[in-house]
């Protein structure tokens, strides 16, 4: 949990590696010399870092080998790891949860093994190395299932067994654990999704959401989400994924306005149990590719402009920083 009266602020760094290769840098706000991102946002009050891993992709996109490495370099700057398991060999969210293609002949009892076994390795993977996950997250934006077609919605049982195995090796590492799901302002959404949770006896440690003003998500309906939860619920919340635009129209102060107030609506949760903000790939620029040969459409989402330097944004998290967590 995060410490007394703090929060998780944190950031996703996933696509830094491939930013980096391209040739992308990164200035703070003094525009003296380049630092590495991750270095940047926790002077700047993050005191944790998101990371994506795919089962099986191209090499060096979302791979083990890259989160190994930024892992490492998480904690070279004090920054713990959330670490987010898409369950897929591609981007995992409602539209898709295709099940990796080394696992997409196996039937219910061995992909529910085989999901258990994957996460033990990954965490003892991360932890052989030093840098044990803070937080992992089995899925990604898991509100129509995970590893379709066994884990779809048309059989609950099977997608919150597969949950279930997922976290129980989590928990099985002494790590806390994440579901997360999209719209977070979506209160039947959240609230039908809860209930099936709590009906399949699904237990977590964190209900990750995601939020995205630019896309038509309203706060004050986050905010009537998030203490729908805490209320009936009592879960601790992370928004753990959000963004918005700097270019539409060109205006970072109000990409910075947007972000101050999220994190006054989360902190303002009920019973303290909005607990966190994660801004989604803040550094990822122009150059970076997230998956080979997909154009990055999102950089004019990022905390820094196409040039490297620093938007006001990036210092939101400041006047909620804290030091430590228990």
């Amino acid at each position: 949990m995060a410490s007394a009266g703090g929060m998780l602020l944190g950031h996703d760094l996933s696509t830094v590696i491939q930013c980096e290769q391209h040739g992308t840098k990164y200035w703070d706000f003094d525009l003296s010399d380049p630092r590495p991102p991750e270095l940047i946002v926790a002077a700047h009050g993050a005191n944790l870092v998101r990371l994506r891993l795919w089962v099986n992709p191209p090499a060096g996109y979302s791979d083990l080998p890259s989160v190994f490495q930024f892992a490492r370099r998480a904690q070279q700057a004090n920054l713990k790891v959330l670490l987010c398991l898409h369950l897929s060999d591609y981007w995992a969210d409602p539209g898709q949860q295709t099940t990796p293609t080394a696992w997409r002949d196996l039937d219910f009892n061995a992909l529910s093994i085989t999901v258990n076994n994957y996460v033990t390795f990954v965490i003892d993977a991360l932890g052989s190395q030093g840098t044990p996950p803070f937080i992992v997250a089995v899925g990604n934006e898991v509100s129509n299932g995970v590893l379709w077609p066994i884990g779809s919605l048309s059989n609950t049982h099977s997608f919150t067994s597969l949950l279930k195995s997922g976290l129980a090796a989590v928990k099985s590492k002494g790590v806390a654990s994440m579901i997360h799901i999209n719209n977070g302002q979506d209160q039947g959404l959240v609230t039908w999704f809860m209930d099936l949770m709590n009906a399949n006896n699904v237990q977590f440690d964190y209900l990750g959401l995601s939020f995205y003003p630019r896309e038509g998500a309203s706060l004050s309906s986050l905010e009537a989400s998030c203490a729908n939860v805490a209320i009936c619920y009592e879960i601790p919340i992370v928004v753990v994924e959000t963004a918005d635009s700097w270019m539409t129209p060109k205006d970072p102060d109000a990409q910075a306005a947007s972000i101050r107030d999220l994190l006054t609506v989360v902190s303002s949760v009920p019973r303290g149990l909005g607990v966190g903000v994660l801004y989604w790939e803040s550094a990822w620029l122009p150059l970076g590719e997230a998956y080979p040969g997909e154009r990055n459409h999102f950089w004019n989402r990022s905390l820094w402009d196409e040039h490297g330097r620093p938007l006001p944004a990036l210092k939101c998290y400041e006047l909620y920083k804290k030091d430590h967590f228990i």
